[in-house]
């Protein structure tokens, strides 16, 4: 009950959270501009609680939390306003969002995807920081449960050499162990002052250090740490192994042992088709279960810089953002089944198992659907900030609006792809929970 109480809690925070973030762009950069500011809402439907601030905003949490909006004045009807004088006119049309300069309200409209991006690099430089990055030195962090039970192997041992080569960072001892053709290695290593020559199997052993959201995997209730034993009776040695059950499954069951905490457990899964992207940038499908692999032992982790955390965020960022036009891309040319599209009840699902694995893969989901939703905000549909700003560049340029019956075509013809693409992903997600 515990769990299920924290998976719906994730889901609610992950959503507000991220939205929070993006109304939060469009209010502080349009009062910025003095553009005054009626509505912030999280949520939508009924209210659960409100506040005013001392510039007369009403802050509200509303029942619905997949959504929210920042209402701006001007948004009502100015005859509804009751001017009691022509100077309180003028005041509030001065502050209202269609009077406020072309710059000012693209800026506005802008800066609630750029929030999105800005909230991302920090989310991920944050987990960054406190996860750390792996050391040059060729010092052993951390050892996964199964071997270091089987094998003379400890947090805090330095690799000297391996098979009689020296190994002076972390990252020689791989270019040595990738001439070895999977077979074990010497390993001679110092411990508290002491030397002692050790064996090790090849080190890509089918270990789990990832497990995928919405993944064969992760619906077997995988865990990081996992290590598999056995598929359908066949012992494995190497992570190759489980890969080429899985490439050659056809989507069948397979039936899998590992090892956890001390136990073999026994355990059913069910490879899916998933779209990849090739070198050549176009997408293929090839069956997959959602496990990430990794060798039997990680570097020590040390405390980047702030400058190189930051750094490393933006990277992070970039390289989502740029995944996911790749992916919109593999789409519009028919390269990537729509049917992996996922929507709210997706999204949901795959915050509530990022929890299984820890804070540090609920943090990285969370900065992953906030550059996401950023992005889905920058597409050219009507409704959308994409929208909203071709619109106001239309505008700028031609030093005219466009007409009231087309606006009001567009914005119903925006409202219609937006609830037929939400339909369409509901479907999708629902299909994938059943399936």
């Amino acid at each position: 009950m515990n769990i299920f109480i924290l998976q719906v809690f994730s889901i609610i925070f992950a959503f507000s959270i991220v939205i929070f973030v993006h109304e939060f762009g469009h209010f502080i950069v349009g009062r910025f501009n003095k553009i005054g500011v009626v509505v912030f809402s999280i949520g939508f439907g009924p209210k659960i609680f409100s506040f005013y601030d001392k510039h007369g905003t009403e802050w509200k949490l509303s029942v619905i939390p997949l959504g929210g909006y920042v209402k701006f004045l001007g948004d009502e009807s100015v005859a509804s306003v009751n001017f009691s004088q022509t100077r309180a006119e003028e005041m509030y049309l001065s502050k209202t969002f269609v009077n406020a300069s072309i710059f000012s309200r693209i800026f506005t409209v802008a800066a609630g995807p750029l929030a999105n991006f800005l909230f991302s690099i920090l989310t991920f430089s944050l987990i960054i920081f406190a996860n750390g990055i792996a050391s040059d030195d060729p010092v052993i962090g951390k050892v996964n449960q199964f071997y270091e039970s089987k094998y003379d192997l400890r947090p805090g041992d330095k690799i000297l050499k391996v098979e009689d080569r020296k190994i002076a960072e972390f990252k020689d001892i791989f270019l040595e162990l990738s001439k070895n053709n999977y077979s074990s290695s010497t390993f001679l290593i110092e411990r508290n002052g002491a030397v002692k020559e050790i064996t090790l199997p090849y080190i890509f052993q089918p270990v789990v250090q990832g497990i995928e959201p919405l993944s064969a995997a992760s619906k077997a209730n995988l865990r990081v740490g996992d290590v598999f034993l056995s598929v359908n009776g066949k012992e494995l040695t190497k992570f190759d192994d489980l890969r080429d059950f899985v490439l050659n499954s056809k989507g069948r069951d397979l039936k899998v042992i590992i090892f956890r905490e001390g136990k073999e457990i026994k355990k059913t899964i069910a490879p899916a088709l998933v779209p990849f992207e090739q070198k050549n940038g176009s997408y293929a499908e090839k069956y997959r279960i959602g496990v990430i692999g990794g060798p039997i032992f990680q570097a020590e982790r040390i405390t980047p810089n702030i400058v190189d955390t930051w750094i490393m965020g933006t990277r992070a960022t970039l390289s989502v953002f740029i995944g996911t036009i790749r992916g919109i891309r593999g789409i519009i040319l028919g390269q990537v089944d729509p049917k992996h599209l996922s929507g709210p009840i997706g999204v949901a699902h795959a915050v509530s198992d990022s929890v299984k694995s820890g804070f540090i893969s609920f943090f990285t989901l969370i900065a992953i659907i906030s550059t996401g939703i950023g992005i889905v905000n920058l597409l050219p549909v009507p409704i959308l900030d994409g929208g909203h700003i071709m619109l106001l560049m239309y505008e700028g340029i031609m030093k005219k609006k466009l007409g009231d019956k087309f606006l009001r075509f567009a914005m119903i013809l925006g409202l219609f792809l937006i609830l037929f693409l939400i339909m369409f992903t509901t479907l999708n997600d629902i299909i994938r929970v059943l399936l």
